[in-house]
């Protein structure tokens, strides 16, 4: 048998081993990562940077103190207590008041939160007139009435005590009864004067509204805890709280009637109590938030002046 010749053509043939087999594939060289990797190792390496500076910045500050009381007092199962609180008492009670009063408590929260004519008539279709509520009070309701407005008083009194640390007295009863006496005694005096007030001087009504607003938690703080704590110190504690509340106050004049009519329309007439109760909450809120800011201040040893001139620093 006659071999087959080799042409110079046949490719291949000088890369044959002796035993005819093919030659191997040549080895891949060292792959590369792509753009997409070194990208996203890079962006793994700034957020790990990011949160290593960012827990430095956090240990030791004023915002790991805040929240060490915060979460020492338990804030928001607290403010959801006195929220409760509010609605079934707090309710009843101003109901009654402002109906022996002559005044319709539908008619001071549209004016002190801005309800709209819709949200407003959602909110009194939960209550009936005011001529009809004082028309039913008899001696017993005067009874679970004062009882309701001194349950109120006691629950924020008490959360001031754990805010504060103190154990109770034997007197707070006591003082919590005057102070609801001085609580009613105010709304219907800043009743009286503000519309006419209001309505003539909205500036300066508001700036009287906010240092009022300061003091009655100065005074509220010191006479419920029975003076155990000095004035001075609740001093930065009471300009938070008025400040927190003056905000919770502009905030929820611009998104309460939304809110109501919203929740109305979707869940009926309870969908109005939802969102009394987030208000009601916030108001907890704003308390604890408040008393905690402002022993955090007073104990880092912080000052409004130190503060402002950091701020004339930055800019």
């Amino acid at each position: 048998m006659r071999a087959r010749d080799r042409t110079p053509e046949d490719p291949g043939d000088e890369h044959r081993n002796a035993h005819g087999d093919e030659p191997p594939a040549p080895s891949p060289g060292p792959q590369t990562p792509g753009k997409a990797g070194a990208g996203k190792a890079r962006q793994t390496r700034q957020a790990r940077r990011a949160a290593e500076w960012g827990r430095a910045k956090y240990i030791g500050s004023w915002a790991e103190s805040l929240w060490g009381r915060l979460d020492a007092v338990d804030f928001l199962s607290q403010a959801m207590v006195l929220a409760a609180t509010l609605l079934l008492c707090a309710v009843p009670f101003l109901l009654v008041v402002s109906a022996l009063a002559g005044r319709s408590a539908v008619a001071g929260l549209t004016s002190r939160l801005g309800l709209s004519p819709q949200a407003s008539a959602d909110v009194g279709h939960l209550f009936a007139s005011s001529s009809a509520t004082s028309s039913s009070v008899t001696g017993l309701s005067w009874v679970f009435c004062i009882l309701g407005g001194l349950a109120v008083a006691v629950s924020i009194q008490q959360l001031y005590q754990r805010v504060f640390q103190l154990p109770r007295q034997a007197w707070d009863r006591l003082r919590a009864l005057v102070w609801l006496a001085a609580v009613v005694g105010s709304l219907a005096l800043a009743t009286l004067v503000g519309r006419t007030f209001h309505a003539k001087q909205p500036v300066l009504w508001w700036i009287i509204s906010v240092v009022a607003c300061v003091g009655f938690w100065w005074f509220t703080m010191w006479f419920l805890l029975g003076g155990r704590i000095a004035w001075r110190r609740l001093v930065p504690c009471a300009v938070a709280t008025g400040a927190f509340w003056t905000g919770m106050l502009v905030v929820f004049h611009f998104t309460f009637s939304g809110m109501v009519v919203g929740n109305e329309q979707e869940y009926g007439p309870i969908g109005v109590v939802f969102t009394l109760m987030s208000f009601f909450i916030a108001i907890g809120v704003v308390i604890i938030l408040g008393a905690s800011m402002g022993m955090m201040w007073h104990d880092r040893g912080m000052s409004f002046r130190a503060a402002l001139r950091r701020t004339r620093w930055t800019r």
